[in-house]
């Protein structure tokens, strides 16, 4: 899982009310829960400074601001920040690759203390998490410009796009972008072992690994279609309804013959041998073999290769 790394330059907003600042804060608050649910985040963040010392506005800081949040009626707000683990300095056990890069980047356009949050979070993939203080910070995705010392001597621009999250709004986008990244980057055995982080909302029975690694040379596409479904599934389980509401082709096959539905029969990641006779496609014949549950909203892959037969 990523880090999250607060972006102190967000958060001092020196000519802001501190009511302003709390409801920023609860915001944030639940936009880092949805972060940490769907496990695109641990459950800490890294800072330059402890809370007492990252100051919101005038003679008012960070944990001023929880503390208040606290005595009001968010408590259960205050409590998701005040619970993550603090992470101080910054490269605290970061790891010696991302610590001896870290150390030889300079930020362009903040001073050095205030840039230092965003080039760890270039250089690392990790979250930068604030307040929406001004315009620049009130997005999903950050710019940031930077240079980086080479083994030459040499001074290189870089610039990268990084996750940044301070409204609620914006965990849904950035957990699309996590999930879309593993999966689309991955190989067979890669893709499998973080399906759970790539299609949060899908279950997998077994025999789909080994289809994985037998439709390789399809993986691009199967990963397409597979983004799709888990978008599908994400938003059925929120809204509910009978059937999922399927934007792409999904075709059932329960009124084959018996022995042809046999065929679709799998195992099932509840350790029990199902049928999955809806199906999706990919390529050029290919097949998604799938199998939803009105009771409970999930939907689960069975099997993905070639088409069935159809006849016998």
């Amino acid at each position: 899982m990523r880090q999250m790394v607060l972006n102190h330059a967000s958060v001092y907003a020196p000519d802001v009310k501190r009511k302003a600042v709390l409801d920023w804060l609860v915001d944030l608050a639940s936009g880092i829960s949805a972060l940490v649910k769907e496990k695109v985040v641990e459950s800490a963040w890294r800072m330059r400074e402890a809370l007492q010392f990252t100051p919101c506005c005038n003679n008012y800081s960070l944990q001023d601001a929880l503390f208040e949040l606290q005595r009001g009626k968010y408590r259960d707000e205050s409590r998701i920040l005040l619970r993550l683990s603090t992470k101080i300095p910054l490269w605290r056990d970061a790891g010696a690759e991302v610590k001896d890069r870290f150390s030889l980047c300079e930020h362009q356009s903040l001073p050095p203390d205030q840039g230092e949050p965003l080039v760890l979070c270039a250089i690392a993939n990790w979250v930068a998490v604030g307040l929406p203080s001004r315009p620049i910070w009130d997005q999903d995705r950050l710019s940031v410009e930077f240079e980086e010392l080479l083994p030459d001597g040499k001074w290189n621009p870089v610039s990268e796009e990084i996750d940044n999250l301070t409204r609620s709004d914006h965990a849904a986008t950035i957990c699309q972008r996590h999930q879309e990244r593993i999966a689309r980057g991955a190989d067979p055995s890669s893709l499998w072992a973080r399906r759970k982080e790539a299609f949060p909302a899908l279950l997998f029975g077994p025999g789909v690994e080994q289809n994985l690694r037998d439709q390789a040379t399809n993986l691009t596409t199967i990963v397409g279609k597979l983004i799709v479904l888990n978008q599908v599934a994400a938003k059925w389980k929120n809204t509910g309804g009978a059937a999922p509401d399927w934007p792409t082709k999904v075709t059932d096959e329960a009124n084959l013959k018996p022995r042809l539905l046999e065929l679709r029969r799998f195992p099932s990641d509840h350790g029990t041998r199902e049928l999955f006779t809806w199906h999706a496609r990919f390529g050029s014949g290919g097949r998604i073999h799938l199998r939803f549950d009105a009771s409970t909203h999930e939907v689960e892959i069975g099997y993905i290769g070639p088409h069935l037969p159809l006849s016998d």
